[in-house]
């Protein structure tokens, strides 16, 4: 943000998400904000900035209690967005339609009843407790200076904590697939640097994801369920992001503006169904991804460049 008492973001400030870009693969990274190519915007990511704007700022911090008029605040807001980020489908890169907009909008108003019920009552749909400590602050801007002896530089961890908690606890919320293999779960918390990114930037080493699982079925969506994943940020934890900053300058010599940077595809071959049989440029790679078509055609086409 501009008004940020951090100033301007800086090649140099990194955040979890530009942290996992980079985890996941080099040239995605590259795509991203080396050649600064923006990847088309899905409706699911635009469900989560809705959610996150009405949950964190109009309930817990403007104390709206009526669940009704939440809703129809996100309607509201995710229909802003539907209408004025050109969102597209991710399998067919086409624009949605009105019809499809309409069902994220549907799916939203459920799930998010979902979280708001669940904060309310102490238990979501199914039962499942929900024991949270108060909410002391939202959308808290963190930013710390990280020295790094083997690259000889300091570099900035910078980023939005979602949640802080009355207990000394921070936290982040999730709208999360419920799909088997992008699921929420404590071993895929304990894979990201975002705990322990927060954790340096705030000196706190309790973390906590809020995760509200998005659930359909061939009815439609249904009621989400809401747990939460509590973790303690280890000193093992503090020392890989620590080894991840280290290699992430010397490799990407973002201190010389990317000029020299090693960046390379990482695939990770999607197998074969009968849906997608022979489908080369899709089956090469089956990590989500807004620029495999192009990662296809530069680095494994079979065609040979002019």
């Amino acid at each position: 943000m501009n008004d940020s008492p951090y100033g301007p973001w800086q090649n140099t400030d990194l955040s979890p998400s530009k942290m996992k870009i980079y985890n996941d693969c080099t040239q995605k990274f590259k795509y991203r904000y080396v050649d600064k190519i923006r990847g088309p915007t899905g409706g699911a990511a635009l469900q989560g900035s809705s959610l996150h704007e009405i949950f964190l700022e109009e309930f817990l911090v403007g104390g709206i209690q009526d669940v009704d008029t939440l809703l129809d605040m996100m309607e509201m807001d995710l229909k802003h967005r539907l209408d004025t980020q050109d969102p597209r489908d991710y399998k067919t890169g086409l624009p949605l339609t009105e019809g499809e907009k309409a069902e994220f909008i549907l799916q939203l108003r459920i799930w998010g009843k979902s979280l708001l019920h669940a904060m309310m009552k102490g238990e979501d749909h199914y039962g499942n407790k929900l024991d949270l400590p108060n909410v002391t602050e939202t959308e808290v801007e963190g930013c710390v200076e990280v020295y790094l002896p083997r690259a000889d530089t300091t570099v900035r961890l910078r980023g939005y904590i979602d949640l802080v908690f009355e207990d000394g606890s921070i936290g982040d919320l999730k709208l999360a697939s419920d799909y088997w293999l992008a699921v929420w779960t404590l071993a895929k918390a304990l894979s990201e640097h975002q705990p322990a990114m927060y954790a340096k930037m705030t000196g706190l080493n309790n973390f906590r994801y809020l995760i509200a699982d998005k659930k359909k079925n061939r009815a439609g969506p249904q009621e989400a369920s809401i747990r939460c994943i509590d973790l303690r940020v280890t000193e093992k934890m503090h020392e890989n992001l620590m080894k991840t900053l280290e290699e992430f300058v010397m490799v990407t010599d973002v201190l010389n503006g990317y000029e020299n940077g090693i960046f390379k595809p990482n695939p990770e071959y999607n197998g074969q169904s009968k849906a997608n049989a022979g489908q080369t440029k899709t089956n090469f790679c089956g990590k989500l991804c807004d620029y495999k078509e192009m990662c296809f055609n530069e680095n494994f086409s079979q065609e040979e460049s002019a």
